[in-house]
């Protein structure tokens, strides 16, 4: 085996490896003593573009994608080798930078690795900062003519957040790294002594940086954890007389909704319990409604939202369909935008919310661009495959039945909606997914709930899944759910089953039932190998979302794309 690109521990440089407790909360902003007469060299990408940085792509035939979106430096494809750990590197700086500090703020999506290059000769010489949260591995090597050695590796635990700050310091042959202003490293090695800076994605699909500074001088400042809101408020199940109102907390405390036909707090929910999660249930409210509310935790009181409950059985509403909201938060961001721009009562999410559920981290994928609509719209979501059926879903939602969690059923207005848990159906062999075939616990539950009297008298029946049944092209190999789950949407006259994971859109008819993928809400717009079927009436390679819209008896549905361009419609009566 050519041992060109293996790892291994140097044997003349002296290690200091320093663990530090990991806060849960980040700290990217913290007050500096730095003032801008230490700042050598700056790039913050708010001119989109891109000269003086030199790409040089590791592996031949796998391509990079870097470039300038939104004040952001973006790699967006796999080209790499995880075994490897090679990939595309992207250059620029001094070559005769030798003491300075390195600041970057950095947002990796994807659970592949991704990293910071410093003291850079060139491609064959440099030293490395290289993370994956997947891997659980934080590494510091060194390339010297071609091959790599560890210095130092961090494996404790795997990296909670998506977005983060990352402090290099270089002073002679010392080098200390920080994560989030928390030290992780303070190694000495004098292999090199000057060079360029670079970053570096390997297979890694979402590699965004932003805010690079090169310092002659910088000093950390720890900043206490002040209490406030990190997440919300945001709404779930207002359904039928109640709603639930979440939010988290940076510190624990207590847990207060007050609400009312006005913004003056009429009645009060409180809960003394000392949490950083909160969740009030609020009861006995009245049907098509407006209700105003505010959340207090310690001293923290919140301005004034508002929220509808349920439509009566006759009265016309509105959703939102959509899915795969992982990676590209940009993008989810100008999704959200253009729905905003719509009336609607709720909005269902067929899954893979993020894309790596085990981390603690996702505001950054999938609440903070959903920030402003879930404050006064609940969200219903479907589990998928990157949820990795991780305890942060559970935590992250409620659900409308305490007993069913990962899938679960409602009714609305004149409709009923089943979600199910289906990425086994993907990933047979993977059994922490959940079972959804005959003789499982959910498939008896799917074939009751359906078989309902809830269900069968309502005029509308969806079903929402992340795994499709139908897919119009080579990807069509979800046999499962055609075997197990078609039969059963036949059978008891399903309206439209929504999916998503094939990323795109398609719309779709197999006897009688419409199967809808919305599968554009951030992942990575990458199908390949497309033919479209014959049953196929839409298909576009596009971030997308669904505005359905019930007048009793007649259905109106509208696609449309991240510039709010509409790709499809159709009109269903019955």
């Amino acid at each position: 085996m050519n041992n060109k690109n293996l790892y291994r521990f140097g044997q003349f440089s002296t290690i200091f490896i320093i663990t530090l407790f990991i806060f849960l909360i980040p700290n990217t902003n913290s007050s500096q003593n730095t003032n801008d007469k230490n700042i050598l060299w700056r790039a913050d990408f708010e001119s989109g573009n891109l000269s003086g940085w030199e790409i040089i792509d590791d592996v031949p035939g796998e391509p990079s994608n870097w470039y300038i979106d939104k004040g952001f430096l973006v790699q967006d494809t796999d080209a790499g080798d995880k075994g490897r750990l090679i990939g595309t590197n992207i250059i620029n700086g001094n070559t005769e930078w030798d003491n300075y500090v390195l600041r970057v703020n950095l947002a990796c999506t994807d659970d592949d690795f991704i990293g910071i290059l410093f003291r850079y000769t060139d491609n064959e010489n440099y030293y490395r900062l290289i993370m994956s949260s997947e891997r659980k591995e934080i590494i510091v090597d060194k390339k010297v003519n071609g091959e790599f050695i560890t210095l130092a590796k961090y494996t404790d635990e795997e990296w909670q957040y998506v977005k983060y700050s990352a402090t290099i310091f270089l002073k002679d042959e010392n080098i200390k790294v920080y994560l989030n202003d928390k030290q992780f490293f303070d190694i000495n090695d004098n292999q090199f002594s000057k060079g360029k800076i670079g970053f570096t994605s390997v297979a890694n699909l979402g590699s965004f940086f932003d805010d690079i500074t090169i310092y002659s001088n910088y000093e950390i400042i720890p900043v206490e954890i002040k209490h406030e809101i990190t997440r919300g408020p945001y709404l779930q199940n207002v359904l039928e007389s109640h709603a639930v109102i979440m939010w988290d907390t940076s510190l624990p405390s207590n847990s207060i909704v007050e609400y009312g036909l006005s913004k003056e707090p009429q009645w009060s929910k409180v809960s003394e319990e000392q949490v950083v999660k909160h969740e009030i249930k609020l009861e006995n409210l009245k049907p098509e409604t407006v209700y105003y509310y505010r959340i207090k935790s310690g001293e923290i009181t919140s301005e004034w939202f508002s929220f509808k409950t349920e439509v009566n059985e006759n009265t016309p509403f509105s959703f939102i369909a959509y899915s795969d909201t992982q990676m590209n938060f940009l993008r989810h961001y100008e999704i959200t935008e253009q729905m905003s721009k719509y009336d609607f009562d709720f909005i269902i999410n067929c899954g893979d919310v993020v894309q790596r559920g085990p981390r603690s981290d996702w505001d950054t994928e999938f609440f903070n661009p959903l920030k402003n609509i879930l404050k006064e719209k609940p969200l219903y979501a479907a589990i998928g495959n990157h949820e990795l059926n991780n305890e942060n879903f559970y935590k992250n939602f409620s659900f409308p039945s305490e007993k069913y969690e990962n899938y679960y059923s409602f009714k609305y207005g004149n409709c009923f909606f089943v979600f199910i848990d289906n990425p086994r159906a993907a990933y047979p062999n993977k059994t922490y997914y959940p079972d959804y075939k005959p003789g499982s616990g959910q498939y008896k539950w799917l074939d009751s709930t359906l078989a309902s009297e809830e269900a069968q008298s309502a005029e509308w029946l969806f079903t929402a899944s992340h795994v499709p049944s139908y897919v119009g092209g080579k990807q069509d190999h979800f046999e499962g759910n055609k075997k197990y789950l078609v039969p059963l949407f036949e059978k008891y006259g399903v309206d439209i089953s929504f999916s998503g994971h094939v990323h795109g859109y398609e719309r779709g008819e197999v006897n009688g039932v419409s199967y809808i993928i919305t599968a554009g809400g951030g992942g990575t717009q990458n199908k390949r190998n497309v033919s479209k079927l014959k049953q196929y009436k839409a298909f576009k390679l596009v971030y997308n979302f669904c505005r359905i819209e019930i007048k009793g008896k007649t259905l109106f549905f509208k696609a449309y794309d991240n510039y709010n361009t509409l790709i499809d419609e159709m009109e269903i009566k019955h």
